[in-house]
Protein backbone atom coordinates (compact mmCIF):
# COMPACT_ATOMS: atom_id res chain seq x y z
CA UNK A 1 0.00 0.00 0.00
CA UNK A 2 1.38 3.45 -0.93
CA UNK A 3 1.53 6.11 1.75
CA UNK A 4 -0.17 9.29 1.25
CA UNK A 5 2.86 11.20 1.85
CA UNK A 6 6.67 10.36 1.19
CA UNK A 7 9.06 10.98 4.47
CA UNK A 8 10.38 14.42 3.25
CA UNK A 9 6.76 15.54 2.72
CA UNK A 10 6.09 14.37 6.35
CA UNK A 11 9.13 16.52 7.39
CA UNK A 12 7.92 19.47 5.75
CA UNK A 13 4.14 19.25 6.84
CA UNK A 14 5.89 18.66 10.11
CA UNK A 15 7.69 21.87 10.45
CA UNK A 16 4.44 23.55 8.66
CA UNK A 17 2.54 22.48 12.04
CA UNK A 18 5.10 23.47 14.80
CA UNK A 19 4.04 26.80 15.54
CA UNK A 20 0.14 25.43 15.57
CA UNK A 21 2.07 23.06 18.41
CA UNK A 22 3.86 25.50 20.28
CA UNK A 23 0.71 27.37 20.40
CA UNK A 24 -0.99 24.18 22.22
CA UNK A 25 -1.51 24.55 26.35
CA UNK A 26 1.66 23.23 27.82
CA UNK A 27 2.26 20.12 29.88
CA UNK A 28 0.96 19.30 32.97
CA UNK A 29 2.53 21.39 35.31
CA UNK A 30 3.22 20.14 39.22
CA UNK A 31 4.09 22.37 41.94
CA UNK A 32 4.78 22.48 45.58
CA UNK A 33 4.81 25.07 48.23
CA UNK A 34 5.83 25.90 51.78
CA UNK A 35 5.64 29.28 54.16
CA UNK A 36 3.69 30.74 56.89
CA UNK A 37 -0.26 30.33 57.82
CA UNK A 38 -2.35 32.25 60.05
CA UNK A 39 -5.39 31.16 61.31
CA UNK A 40 -7.84 34.16 62.11
CA UNK A 41 -10.43 32.52 64.15
CA UNK A 42 -14.04 34.39 65.04
CA UNK A 43 -15.25 31.29 66.51
CA UNK A 44 -19.34 31.98 67.92
CA UNK A 45 -20.40 29.00 70.05
CA UNK A 46 -23.76 28.28 71.78
CA UNK A 47 -23.99 28.56 75.16
CA UNK A 48 -23.05 25.26 77.48
CA UNK A 49 -25.66 22.88 78.58
CA UNK A 50 -25.33 20.54 81.31
CA UNK A 51 -26.49 19.20 84.36
CA UNK A 52 -27.38 21.59 87.49
CA UNK A 53 -23.38 21.93 87.85
CA UNK A 54 -22.81 24.04 85.04
CA UNK A 55 -21.21 26.71 85.76
CA UNK A 56 -23.65 29.32 85.08
CA UNK A 57 -26.03 30.18 82.07
CA UNK A 58 -24.85 31.89 79.50
CA UNK A 59 -21.33 30.65 79.65
CA UNK A 60 -19.95 30.56 76.21
CA UNK A 61 -16.43 29.21 74.77
CA UNK A 62 -13.81 30.91 72.74
CA UNK A 63 -11.16 29.84 70.18
CA UNK A 64 -7.86 31.97 70.07
CA UNK A 65 -5.89 32.69 67.26
CA UNK A 66 -2.98 30.87 65.79
CA UNK A 67 0.13 30.58 63.21
CA UNK A 68 1.85 27.80 61.57
CA UNK A 69 3.73 26.74 58.79
CA UNK A 70 1.60 25.89 55.28
CA UNK A 71 2.60 23.40 52.52
CA UNK A 72 1.00 21.76 49.73
CA UNK A 73 0.95 20.32 46.00
CA UNK A 74 -0.59 21.61 43.22
CA UNK A 75 -1.70 19.76 39.50
CA UNK A 76 -2.11 22.28 37.21
CA UNK A 77 -3.22 20.07 33.78
CA UNK A 78 -4.27 23.36 31.74
CA UNK A 79 -3.06 27.12 32.35
CA UNK A 80 -6.35 27.99 33.57
CA UNK A 81 -7.38 24.94 35.63
CA UNK A 82 -5.57 23.85 38.79
CA UNK A 83 -5.91 21.23 41.50
CA UNK A 84 -4.59 22.13 45.08
CA UNK A 85 -4.07 19.85 48.14
CA UNK A 86 -3.40 21.99 51.28
CA UNK A 87 -1.60 20.78 53.77
CA UNK A 88 0.06 21.90 57.13
CA UNK A 89 1.28 21.83 60.73
CA UNK A 90 -1.15 21.46 62.63
CA UNK A 91 -1.78 24.42 64.27
CA UNK A 92 -2.42 24.69 68.63
CA UNK A 93 -5.41 26.81 69.49
CA UNK A 94 -5.81 28.09 73.27
CA UNK A 95 -10.16 28.58 74.14
CA UNK A 96 -11.27 30.95 76.54
CA UNK A 97 -14.62 30.96 78.38
CA UNK A 98 -16.95 34.02 78.80
CA UNK A 99 -18.74 34.84 80.88
CA UNK A 100 -18.49 34.08 84.77
CA UNK A 101 -15.37 31.75 83.78
CA UNK A 102 -13.56 34.50 81.71
CA UNK A 103 -11.50 35.67 84.81
CA UNK A 104 -9.80 31.85 84.45
CA UNK A 105 -7.99 32.97 81.23
CA UNK A 106 -6.90 29.93 78.96
CA UNK A 107 -9.29 26.80 80.31
CA UNK A 108 -8.17 24.87 77.39
CA UNK A 109 -6.07 24.00 73.84
CA UNK A 110 -6.75 22.31 70.81
CA UNK A 111 -5.15 21.12 67.98
CA UNK A 112 -6.68 20.48 64.16
CA UNK A 113 -5.43 18.83 61.44
CA UNK A 114 -7.41 20.47 58.54
CA UNK A 115 -6.60 18.87 55.12
CA UNK A 116 -8.53 21.31 52.03
CA UNK A 117 -8.88 20.47 48.59
CA UNK A 118 -9.32 23.41 45.99
CA UNK A 119 -10.25 23.68 42.35
CA UNK A 120 -8.41 26.81 41.45
CA UNK A 121 -9.01 28.96 37.99
CA UNK A 122 -6.57 31.18 37.28
CA UNK A 123 -6.52 34.71 35.89
CA UNK A 124 -4.83 36.78 33.17
CA UNK A 125 -2.35 35.45 30.56
CA UNK A 126 0.25 33.09 30.38
CA UNK A 127 3.36 34.73 30.42
CA UNK A 128 2.23 37.26 33.27
CA UNK A 129 4.22 38.15 36.11
CA UNK A 130 1.43 38.02 38.57
CA UNK A 131 -1.82 36.21 38.09
CA UNK A 132 -5.13 36.36 40.51
CA UNK A 133 -6.68 33.14 41.40
CA UNK A 134 -9.69 32.04 43.16
CA UNK A 135 -10.76 28.49 44.54
CA UNK A 136 -13.61 26.43 45.66
CA UNK A 137 -13.13 23.41 47.47
CA UNK A 138 -13.73 20.96 50.54
CA UNK A 139 -12.29 20.95 53.71
CA UNK A 140 -12.28 18.56 56.47
CA UNK A 141 -11.00 19.06 59.80
CA UNK A 142 -10.10 16.46 62.77
CA UNK A 143 -9.20 17.83 65.96
CA UNK A 144 -6.65 16.41 68.10
CA UNK A 145 -4.76 17.16 71.31
CA UNK A 146 -7.61 18.95 73.17
CA UNK A 147 -7.22 18.84 77.10
CA UNK A 148 -8.20 21.20 79.59
CA UNK A 149 -5.87 23.39 81.83
CA UNK A 150 -5.63 23.66 85.51
CA UNK A 151 -7.81 27.14 85.23
CA UNK A 152 -10.35 24.74 83.00
CA UNK A 153 -10.38 22.09 85.75
CA UNK A 154 -10.96 24.78 88.28
CA UNK A 155 -13.64 26.24 86.58
CA UNK A 156 -15.25 23.09 85.40
CA UNK A 157 -15.33 21.92 89.43
CA UNK A 158 -13.00 18.86 88.66
CA UNK A 159 -10.27 17.02 86.25
CA UNK A 160 -12.30 17.34 82.42
CA UNK A 161 -11.75 15.53 79.69
CA UNK A 162 -12.84 17.33 76.18
CA UNK A 163 -13.84 15.82 72.67
CA UNK A 164 -14.53 17.63 69.38
CA UNK A 165 -16.36 15.51 66.66
CA UNK A 166 -15.03 16.07 63.06
CA UNK A 167 -15.99 18.55 60.57
CA UNK A 168 -16.63 18.43 56.89
CA UNK A 169 -17.44 22.08 54.94
CA UNK A 170 -16.82 23.96 51.81
CA UNK A 171 -13.45 26.36 51.57
CA UNK A 172 -13.11 28.78 49.49
CA UNK A 173 -10.07 31.00 48.54
CA UNK A 174 -8.22 33.80 46.50
CA UNK A 175 -5.03 35.47 46.01
CA UNK A 176 -2.70 35.31 43.22
CA UNK A 177 0.69 33.97 42.49
CA UNK A 178 3.81 36.23 41.54
CA UNK A 179 6.48 34.19 39.16
CA UNK A 180 9.78 34.74 39.97
CA UNK A 181 10.98 32.73 37.11
CA UNK A 182 9.75 29.88 35.22
CA UNK A 183 10.62 27.42 38.56
CA UNK A 184 9.91 29.57 41.36
CA UNK A 185 6.87 31.74 42.77
CA UNK A 186 5.82 33.66 45.86
CA UNK A 187 1.74 32.72 46.40
CA UNK A 188 -0.14 34.11 48.55
CA UNK A 189 -4.09 34.00 49.53
CA UNK A 190 -6.60 34.34 51.81
CA UNK A 191 -9.12 31.77 52.71
CA UNK A 192 -12.53 31.25 54.66
CA UNK A 193 -13.86 27.69 55.24
CA UNK A 194 -17.07 26.36 57.14
CA UNK A 195 -15.99 24.54 60.42
CA UNK A 196 -18.43 23.19 62.89
CA UNK A 197 -18.07 20.67 65.85
CA UNK A 198 -19.92 19.42 68.74
CA UNK A 199 -18.09 19.79 72.12
CA UNK A 200 -18.45 17.29 74.61
CA UNK A 201 -16.84 17.98 78.13
CA UNK A 202 -16.28 15.40 80.78
CA UNK A 203 -15.96 16.64 84.59
CA UNK A 204 -15.18 13.88 87.66
CA UNK A 205 -16.61 15.49 90.29
CA UNK A 206 -16.81 13.83 94.03
CA UNK A 207 -20.71 13.29 93.35
CA UNK A 208 -20.81 11.74 89.85
CA UNK A 209 -19.58 12.35 86.45
CA UNK A 210 -20.93 15.68 84.72
CA UNK A 211 -21.39 16.44 81.07
CA UNK A 212 -21.53 19.67 79.17
CA UNK A 213 -21.84 20.25 75.49
CA UNK A 214 -22.05 22.63 72.89
CA UNK A 215 -21.69 23.28 69.06
CA UNK A 216 -19.09 25.86 67.91
CA UNK A 217 -19.17 27.37 64.63
CA UNK A 218 -15.11 28.34 63.94
CA UNK A 219 -15.35 30.46 61.11
CA UNK A 220 -11.68 30.43 60.22
CA UNK A 221 -10.09 32.81 57.92
CA UNK A 222 -6.46 31.73 56.89
CA UNK A 223 -4.69 33.85 55.43
CA UNK A 224 -0.83 32.72 53.84
CA UNK A 225 2.45 33.62 52.08
CA UNK A 226 4.27 30.76 50.81
CA UNK A 227 6.98 29.92 48.56
CA UNK A 228 6.63 28.04 45.19
CA UNK A 229 8.43 25.48 43.04
CA UNK A 230 7.56 23.90 39.26
CA UNK A 231 8.49 21.36 38.12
Amino acid sequence: MKLPLSPRSSLRLALALLPALTALPAAAQHSLYIGGAYFDIASKADALQGGPATPAPGVRLRVGDAATVGFGYVYRPVDRWAVELALGVPPAHKVYGEGVIQPFGQIASVGQVCPTVFVNYHLGQPGDRVRPLVGLGLNHTRFQKMRSTASGDAASGGPTTIELSDSWGLAAHAGAVWQLDPQWSVVGTVAAADVRSDLRATTRTASGEVVRTTRIDFRPVVYSLSLGYSF
